[in-house]
């Protein structure tokens, strides 16, 4: 065997025993932490952002790392390779808590409407919707939950720390669901 052949083959042996050391580490690090929010340190992660508004002024805004359910988790996995899966784009609003990652509905849910898509940068994206005026006498809005079907589905994220007490007649609601992926 020629001394450039045996070269190559020792480079060939090391750089698929780093892969394989590589893989092993990304693996055990996504099984120590499958929850990871978003943060200042790392650019990925999903946000909920409740907006209240009264005569069309920001009155509350809360913003809150929210989770990604089991179910969402196996749809997620097969979503990458089965494009029969439909895509997540119903947001929707509940009155209780409870909820974590075994959730696959809200605890109380009261209303579910369409999100609107937007991407941000190069690799995020929001899914956006409001309830305006007339939607709302008196109900507490807790809980929030994205799902790929307009009535049932399979719930990617869930969240219940929206703590703004009542909504009145007047007040718009919206909320903002947005996915960083990438910087």
């Amino acid at each position: 065997m020629k001394k450039q052949d045996k070269i190559f083959a020792i480079v060939l042996v090391c750089l698929i025993v780093g892969f394989c050391f590589q893989q092993a580490r990304i693996e055990q690090l996504v099984e120590l932490n499958e929850n990871i929010p978003i943060s200042n340190t790392r650019d990925w992660g999903a946000t909920i952002t409740f907006s209240v508004y009264r005569d069309n002024s920001l009155i509350s805004e809360e913003t809150h790392h929210n989770l990604i359910t089991d179910a969402g988790r196996s749809a997620l996995r097969g979503h990458i390779a089965d494009t029969t899966v439909n895509v997540w784009k119903y947001i929707a609003i509940g009155t209780s808590t409870g909820g974590g990652t075994g959730s696959t509905t809200l605890v109380s849910e009261y209303l579910r409407a369409i999100g609107v898509y937007a991407t941000v940068g190069s690799f995020n994206f929001s899914l956006v919707f409001t309830w305006t005026e007339g939607n709302f006498s008196g109900q507490t809005i807790t809980e929030y939950g994205l799902f790929n079907d307009p009535t049932t589905g399979t719930m990617l994220s869930y969240d219940d720390n929206f703590s703004r007490g009542p909504l009145l007649a007047d007040d718009t609601l919206q909320v903002t669901v947005m996915f960083q992926i990438g910087s």
